[in-house]
């Protein structure tokens, strides 16, 4: 899979949680990562125009159904772990 741009954003109230868009997309337009998870209601960007590829290790996080869920919703959350 390509490289994907993504701008990173941290929850505020829980430090492990993350949200991952598509480079340029203001998170303010999206209602639905904060319909799942209030967590996401309060974020600060982390690290924008992040170069992510799907192919690799990040964390412990499950980088292949980040970008399956960037693809297909246009967002997707994540917890780093360890």
């Amino acid at each position: 899979m390509n490289l994907m741009s993504v701008d990173l954003y941290q929850s505020a109230t829980d430090p492990e949680k993350f949200l991952a868009l598509p480079a340029g997309t203001d998170p303010a337009e999206l209602m639905g990562p904060m319909t799942f998870d209030r967590d996401y209601a309060h974020i600060k960007q982390y690290q924008e125009a992040f170069e992510f590829d799907p192919s690799e290790t990040y964390a412990g996080v499950n980088a292949a159904k980040i970008a399956a869920d960037i693809l297909t919703v246009k967002w997707a959350t994540y917890r780093r772990e360890g």
